[in-house]
C-alpha cells in the first residue's frame, strides 16, 4: 500500500505536499460547516464524534 505513495513523494514532494494540505483543509470545511449550525450544546458532542472518526481511520 506504502509503496505507490512512496514512489509519488519521492518523485514530486510539491504534489504530495499539496494533497496533503487538501486533506488538512477539506477536515477544517467539514468541521466548519457541522458547527455552523448546531446550538452551543450540541458543538461538544459534534467535536467528539470527529475525533472518534478520524481516529478509526
Amino acid at each position: 500500500m506504502w509503496g505507490p505513495i512512496a514512489e509519488f513523494a519521492a518523485a514530486s514532494p510539491p504534489y504530495l505536499m499539496g494533497a496533503l494540505v487538501v486533506l488538512a483543509l477539506t477536515f477544517l470545511a467539514s468541521l466548519v460547516v457541522s458547527l455552523r449550525g448546531s446550538e452551543a450544546g450540541e458543538r461538544a458532542e459534534i467535536i467528539r464524534a470527529l475525533a472518534e472518526f478520524w481516529r478509526r481511520r
